[in-house]
């Protein structure tokens, strides 16, 4: 169906021996970027196995547009491209146009002419044998294989890891032209901000198996600032939307609720120097902040 959300994860759990995954909850409509954004072990690449049926959800359900991959697991994964953080390709004794060949097999969208254009674009020698490319090699031959097979949703799991700063604008550049046409989804799990500022529409941050919210990037970063005001003493408890204050250089206040929070200081007749866009990692660590303060007030979720 047209109006269908091109995933739909409904209360999603996993438990593992020391670590329990969910329960999650999303969706995606179609022509959007997500990026899940998290501190390593907080559940992204688990998720992201569980996603692709690798691994059994202990509760929960998964949709890609519109269905089960338990009903229709091989015409499902036929339109995800899927990069997995720990390449499958990594042990292959094949050459890397022979794993290419196996691989163009099971996609009947397989687009010989663009996997053979990124090979030059990329500077990835087709004779070269899997095993014994680099770790950021083996990431360029990973993402143009998923890009080559013409999918309908790309699933990146750290793509950029080991990448070089020329291979990393590439792979920008051809994540970007993916989505131009608006019928296209990636969904992203990166340590890396600047990708997320690039790319992303919705951002969702995890950590500990949780998904600490989910949000339209440009709305949460224009709720997010960071105040810094002529004050020595300033209690956080009179400020609404004020989640973090640092006084190790002046006072800078971090706000959730912007607007809110600057009514408030010219409310009570303190000056206010300077106003802030918060990095996205930095509202991480806020987030992070929350979760682990047993007595917080949980309002961000």
């Amino acid at each position: 169906m047209k109006d269908q959300p091109v995933i739909q994860v409904t209360r999603l759990v996993k438990d593992y021996p020391d670590f329990r995954l969910g329960p999650v909850s999303f969706q995606l409509e179609r022509g959007y970027v997500l990026a899940i954004v998290g501190p390593n072990g907080s559940g992204k690449t688990a998720m992201f196995q569980l996603l692709m049926n690798i691994g059994q959800p202990d509760q929960g359900e998964i949709q890609f547009f519109g269905e089960s991959m338990t009903d229709r697991e091989l015409e499902i994964k036929q339109r995800i491209g899927y990069v997995t953080e720990n390449s499958y390709v990594d042990e292959q004794a094949w050459r890397v146009e022979e794993f290419a060949s196996f691989y163009a097999y099971w996609y009947p969208n397989w687009n010989k002419a663009s996997w053979e254009a990124n090979l030059k674009r990329y500077d990835i020698d087709p004779r070269r044998k899997v095993k014994d490319l680099s770790k950021g090699m083996k990431r360029r031959v990973g993402f143009n294989l998923a890009m080559a097979q013409n999918p309908d949703l790309l699933l990146l799991d750290e793509p950029s890891s080991g990448l070089d700063p020329l291979a990393w604008r590439l792979m920008l550049e051809d994540i970007q032209q993916f989505m131009v046409d608006g019928t296209k989804n990636v969904i992203l799990a990166t340590h890396t901000i600047e990708e997320v500022r690039r790319l992303a529409d919705y951002v969702a941050f995890m950590y500990k198996g949780q998904m600490l919210g989910f949000y339209e990037k440009d709305t949460l970063l224009d709720s997010w600032k960071s105040f810094t005001v002529s004050a020595e003493a300033v209690s956080m408890a009179s400020i609404p939307g004020v989640v973090r204050m640092d006084t190790y250089r002046g006072c800078r206040l971090i706000s959730q609720f912007a607007q809110l929070t600057e009514q408030a200081l010219r409310a009570q007749g303190i000056p206010i120097l300077q106003i802030q866009s918060v990095e996205l990692d930095e509202i991480l660590a806020c987030f992070i902040q929350i979760e682990a303060s047993p007595h917080a007030h949980k309002e961000m979720k």
